[in-house]
């Protein structure tokens, strides 16, 4: 006896057999897709690495460069600081003398001079020293204080200075 299948189980074996074929297919364009996803995610970062080379050059690069500009103003500010310091310095030793020949006067002088020399003078020696002890504050001037510090001393410098010419 001959055994037939039904038809119906063919279909079936032949739809089973199709889908086994394009199963495989399937499952090959998967993998390739895979392939494909991996390939692109290298690639992506590959560039992400570069972008952030390229931040971290160019960070180095500002910085460097802030650094460098901050060394450039600090050294100007010193300088600026030292030019006074030597300015201030020279004109003080040249009062100096000139109180120097007040005091001078003071002794040998007589009656009215005598008198206002003797007044002035003790003025003048308190204000020199006290000039002198503010004078040092340049040493820890920052130099967002600078102009402040800068146009006290001068102020003090031209009275000082005023005080001690009208007494010549």
């Amino acid at each position: 006896m001959s055994k037939r299948v039904p038809f119906a189980t063919a279909i079936l074996s032949l739809s089973v057999a199709c889908l086994s074929v394009m199963g495989a297919g399937a499952c090959d364009d998967a993998a390739d897709l895979q392939k494909k996803s991996d390939v692109a995610q290298a690639a992506a970062n590959e560039k992400i690495a570069e972008a952030t080379g390229e931040a971290d050059r160019k960070i180095k690069a500002a910085q460097a460069e802030a650094d460098r500009k901050t060394n450039d103003m600090q050294a100007a500010f010193a300088r600026t600081v030292e030019d006074y310091r030597h300015k201030t310095q020279t004109d003080l030793t040249d009062l100096d003398q000139k109180i120097t020949e007040l005091d001078a006067r003071a002794v040998s002088a007589t009656g009215k001079a005598k008198d206002h020399l003797g007044a002035t003078l003790p003025s003048i020696k308190a204000r020199r020293a006290a000039f002198a002890a503010d004078f040092k504050s340049i040493d820890g001037a920052a130099a967002a204080s600078w102009d402040a510090t800068k146009a006290r001393l001068d102020q003090e410098w031209t009275d000082l200075k005023a005080l001690v010419d009208k007494t010549t």
